[in-house]
């Protein structure tokens, strides 16, 4: 968002490390700032650190060094302040689960300090923007998880927040929860509220955000635009294929030119080099490993490629 970091910066972050002992994992040295009404992305696998820096940001855990500042209050001796700001959603949401969809977001929004006439508004708002109007006086153990996900959204932003972290916000909504999802991050971002958003999915990152922070192994590995980011790539290509039935990919690997093969739910992405013959000799990988093609597309590099360039690893490193 074009002049977003020339004003006050709603999130500062500054050499914080973190380290767990005896495993040497953690967080060390990050620093980066997130500008008033900014969409700040925040990617990495499992075991880069980002579970680990949302908590610290959170507050919820002390960090071993550094500082932070939300809203230029100390993230270490303001923390009632700090919360107070923040708007928080976790990957998997907790709620009272005999208590109904309502009961819970309205203690989320009176636990925030928002009136009660004031409250009972925002949430009917809330409840029919992501359809939630109809079940919310169901009990929350009745909900899918899509709905759970949902109704933590709506706790997460009731209580009209300056500061949003968000931990894989879309994983588990519907197509048209996804729409409703970044419009509603949109909206609130063009209002001046600044978001923090940690995903691996990479189509909703280069959507929605102005800068994106890659993580690896606790450090701050690149930072800029998607723009910037993909554009710092060059001679690649985004392999994706779609087998009828699961297969060892080993030969498509020992291709001459190919980085690294992940799979992605029923694909197979394979990561490698722009020369003359490749996608043949892939395809002939897949063949010779047994694999039945039913699809097949050549595409251009994305923030995955970007990351699988620089560190050899997946942002998805989940085994498949």
């Amino acid at each position: 968002m074009e002049g977003a970091l020339e004003r006050a910066a709603a999130l500062e972050v500054e050499k914080v490390s973190l380290l767990y002992k005896g495993s040497g994992r953690g967080i060390q040295d990050i620093s980066f700032r997130v500008g008033a009404g900014e969409i700040f992305g925040l990617m990495g696998p499992n075991g880069s650190g980002k579970s680990t820096l949302l908590r610290v940001l959170s507050t919820a855990m002390a960090p071993d060094s550094g500082s932070f500042k939300v809203g230029g209050h100390d993230g270490l001796r303001e923390k009632r302040a700090v919360r107070a700001r923040m708007g928080l959603m976790v990957d998997r949401p907790t709620h009272y689960g005999d208590l109904s969809g309502w009961a819970n977001a309205y203690f989320f929004a009176r636990s925030y300090g928002v009136e009660k006439k004031k409250a009972g508004g925002i949430l009917t708002e809330l409840f029919e923007y992501f359809d939630l109007s109809e079940y919310k006086d169901d009990r929350v153990k009745t909900y899918s998880y899509g709905m759970g996900k949902k109704l933590a959204l709506v706790e997460a932003i009731a209580h009209g927040p300056g500061f949003l972290v968000l931990d894989e916000p879309s994983l588990g909504l519907d197509y048209t929860s996804q729409l409703a999802y970044q419009r509603k991050i949109r909206d609130l971002a063009a209002s001046g509220v600044s978001i923090l958003l940690a995903s691996n999915q990479v189509d909703e990152v280069e959507a929605l955000c102005d800068r994106v922070a890659f993580l690896h192994r606790g450090r701050v590995l690149s930072e800029g635009t998607p723009q910037e980011l993909v554009s710092s790539i060059s001679g690649v290509k985004r392999i994706v294929a779609t087998l009828r039935n699961p297969v060892e990919y080993g030969a498509v690997e020992r291709v001459s030119g190919v980085d690294r093969v992940v799979p992605e739910g029923s694909d197979l992405v394979v990561h490698c080099q722009d020369r003359a013959g490749i996608v043949e000799d892939v395809v002939a990988g897949f063949v010779a490993s047994g694999g039945d093609i039913t699809e097949l597309s050549v595409r251009q590099p994305n923030l995955e490629d970007v990351y699988v360039k620089l560190t050899g690893e997946a942002l998805n490193n989940a085994k498949p």
